[in-house]
């Protein structure tokens, strides 16, 4: 499993406490498997990356959508390699497919996935902490991701409450474009 993470880019750190390695050990395999040392520095902590812009809220809970159905479905009660390994799997899968249907094309250079696995395991542990919260909205019916803030939950359903901009940039919903709509007049 240590070896199918690292085929996947996880780093050391997360095959460590997935899979139950030291980190000289997870490092070591990680050399092992990919030839090279592995990547330096911070792992991704950008707890508010979900939220950030609608279209990383659609892959996130895509992802998140995954671990939780597998999770119920197998009675797992907690994150473990082979939960987060088929997770991301079927999420790659389901996103290749979606990247390849956009409109517009990117150079083959620049094309990724959104989420990669070091970004989905960060993202699992903050749903498993209660960081991060799944919302229902009331018109699509999806199941989209929350935070939740000090003072409220932030709560935007990144397909109900998106519009464009004139360079068609989507864009989610603010207070500012939430003002604008309302106090546009009415067409009679």
């Amino acid at each position: 499993m240590a070896e199918r993470l690292i085929q996947l880019g996880a780093r050391p750190p997360i095959v460590s406490q997935l899979c139950h390695l030291t980190r000289k050990q997870s490092i070591e395999f990680f050399k092992a498997v990919q030839g090279q040392s592995p990547k330096q520095g911070m792992l991704p902590h950008d707890h508010q990356w979900a939220i950030r812009s609608a279209f990383n809220n659609i892959h996130a809970s895509l992802f998140l959508n995954m671990i939780e159905d597998i999770r119920y479905r197998l009675y797992t009660p907690s994150l473990n390699a082979t939960l987060l390994v088929t997770a991301y799997e079927i999420y790659s899968n389901v996103a290749s497919r979606i990247l390849a249907n956009r409109q517009y094309t990117q150079p083959r250079s620049s094309q990724h996935y959104p989420l990669d696995i070091n970004r989905a395991w960060y993202l699992a542990s903050l749903l498993s902490a209660g960081d991060l919260v799944f919302i229902l909205c009331e018109r699509c019916r999806a199941r989209y991701l929350g935070m939740i803030h000090p003072d409220a939950t932030f709560s935007q359903c990144p397909i109900c409450d998106v519009w464009t901009d004139r360079s068609g940039r989507r864009r989610w919903v603010s207070a500012k474009s939430k003002k604008l709509t309302l106090n546009k007049p009415s067409a009679r």
